[in-house]
């Protein structure tokens, strides 16, 4: 036997259902935001680096031949992060003005935990039963913290092929924290 496209041996490594994925958002003191109906989630943490050169050494220093090492530093800066969530409007989205104030003031930024989580389930596809027991067997679970977030933007769009309102939020945070683990 031949194989055929095997550049190298590939091993069975794990699996997950989509189907059972699951995102979920709490805060401070409680705070259980109201999701409604999510289409996506984008979550953004970047660094600040500069890259410098010593322009006194140019790769000349020492020998005098051309083409030796020239250093290079980096220097880490400041952090800044940023998420959105898109949402449909609909039957879920009753606290949708609560999560707006509470998550809009800028003298009372919240700590948000963005849950995923998601594997495989030997449950029946009943939608009640994957509600209180998604991915219960061999489930994996990722969780990040947003410290100090805060809601800088919402936007709302309809369109009158469908009719359908679209709901979009950006969130500003300073920094944050991973935490994930397998169940």
């Amino acid at each position: 036997m031949s194989a055929i496209y095997e550049r190298q041996k590939t091993a069975f490594a794990g699996s997950f259902a989509s189907d059972v994925a699951a995102l979920a958002i709490t805060g401070q003191n409680g705070l259980k935001a109201a999701l409604g109906i999510v289409q996506n989630a984008q979550v953004q943490f970047a660094q600040q680096v500069a890259r410098i050169y010593d322009v006194s050494n140019g790769g000349n220093s020492g020998s005098g031949r051309q083409g030796a090492t020239v250093p290079v530093f980096f220097v880490g800066g400041r952090t800044q992060g940023q998420a959105t969530i898109g949402r449909v409007l609909g039957p879920q989205s009753g606290a949708l003005c609560k999560f707006y104030s509470v998550m809009g003031n800028v003298c009372s930024p919240q700590d948000l935990a963005f849950a995923f989580e998601g594997g495989c389930s030997t449950i029946s596809n009943s939608p009640a039963i994957l509600k209180d027991r998604v991915g219960s067997v061999n489930k994996q679970r990722v969780e990040y913290m947003l410290e100090d977030s805060l809601m800088v933007n919402l936007g709302i769009n309809v369109q009158s092929t469908d009719m359908i309102v679209n709901e979009s939020i950006s969130l500003m945070f300073a920094n944050m924290v991973c935490n994930g683990q397998a169940t």
